[in-house]
């Protein structure tokens, strides 16, 4: 399969992508939304370091969460069970072909996500990134391809999309809900942040936040070791179990 042909697929699976109702919704809307809300109640309350600049990377990690743990492993698990893969099995196209092209695709619709989150930041509260940007960015890009790892783990062991649907919402809403996305993490009871703890998106939203306000990836040590172990085991592992037929 030539660059031309795949670049085709990756174009077409863009446009379908920004065109789901669910992913606007999740993807661009919520993060939007919530940055506003938590900028006008906060503002720049705090000592130096208002509740933006401390949380930022929470809020443009939203669109990992919702390309990582929903659309790019429920997209995969639909195509599997409406026989798309199998029909793209008799082509050049590998397994690894494949999901690398999943990978970039959501990869860029989380990164224009973010991108958004961020241009809201600094337009309606004056944000700017106290760390280096380069850092900073390159910090995003290790959570993204983590949290996509998981995704295309899921992708590749659920049989079909009911399976792929009730993974995904088990990964999905903790993470959502308890890694400090959708609520800071600052505010939840010691108990509750000891279990988020754990949770590969809560690693993440630290190693972001800790260089986006100045620190290096020594200071994130643990977390950059985390991730990167989670995209290596979970790589291996789609590719490992990665199947073209529902019945393979």
């Amino acid at each position: 399969m030539n660059t031309r042909k795949i670049g085709i697929i990756a174009k077409t699976e863009l446009v379908l992508s920004l065109r789901s109702l669910d992913l606007i919704l999740f993807g661009f809307l919520m993060p939007l939304a919530i940055i506003i809300v938590i900028g006008l109640i906060y503002g720049d309350h705090g000592t130096g370091q208002g509740m933006i600049e401390r949380n930022i990377g929470s809020w443009i990690s939203i669109g990992i969460c919702a390309m990582g743990l929903m659309g790019l492993p429920l997209t995969l698990a639909d195509y599997r069970e409406k026989k798309v893969l199998k029909r793209l099995q008799v082509t050049p196209a590998s397994p690894v072909l494949l999901l690398g092209v999943q990978l970039l695709v959501k990869g860029v619709v989380a990164l224009l996500s973010g991108l958004l989150v961020l241009l809201a930041a600094v337009l309606l509260f004056d944000y700017s990134i106290a760390g280096s940007p380069v850092a900073t960015a390159l910090a995003y890009l290790v959570v993204l391809m983590a949290i996509l790892s998981i995704g295309l783990c899921v992708a590749s062991i659920a049989p079909d999309s009911k399976k792929a649907g009730l993974l995904c919402s088990i990964l999905y809403f903790p993470m959502l809900l308890f890694s400090g996305t959708t609520i800071p993490f600052e505010v939840f009871p010691k108990g509750v942040q000891s279990f988020a703890s754990v949770l590969p998106l809560t690693q993440g939203i630290k190693f972001i936040n800790t260089v986006s306000l100045g620190g290096s990836f020594r200071d994130a040590m643990a977390p950059v070791l985390i991730l990167s172990g989670i995209f290596v085991v979970c790589t291996a592992v789609a590719l490992k179990t990665f199947r073209w037929d529902m019945d393979a």
